[in-house]
């Protein structure tokens, strides 16, 4: 690949900084154990709301849920567009990912701790409880 940016040394500058930075923090363990937190609410929102939450996956620090109409399979963006401006309302980010965007993700910064990681899941689970009252 060609590009104007290609080589740029304070790029590669960078990239070695956060490459030390992941190592010598140790920041992929920190993943790990925040990814653990992160699975098990996405999996209790599953549990409690399951005729709107048709799925949820999570690998490390990136997490989702899959957002589909009341007691369907098939995806509502609607509802996971409420959902996501909920969380923004409260200060929470989450990414309407997907192709028809039912899809509400999250990947925190490696850095992460538990205290700000469980106020997130709470913040999205009282999305998820407010935009889908049922």
């Amino acid at each position: 690949m060609t590009s104007t940016h290609t080589g740029n040394p304070v790029c590669a500058a960078a990239a070695l900084a956060s490459l030390n930075t992941i190592v010598n923090n140790n920041l992929t363990a920190n993943a790990e154990r925040m990814g653990l937190i992160l699975e098990t609410g996405l999996a209790e929102l599953r549990r409690r709301h399951p005729a709107v939450i048709g799925h949820y996956s999570a690998r490390g620090l990136v997490g989702g849920l899959q957002i589909v109409r009341p007691g369907k399979k098939e995806p509502d963006p609607a509802l996971a567009h409420d959902i996501v401006e909920r969380c923004f309302h409260k200060a929470c980010f989450f990414s309407p990912r997907s192709a028809p965007g039912a899809k509400p993700s999250k990947s925190p910064p490696l850095t992460i701790t538990e205290e700000p990681l469980r106020e997130g899941l709470a913040v999205l689970a009282e999305a998820v409880a407010e935009a889908n009252p049922a």
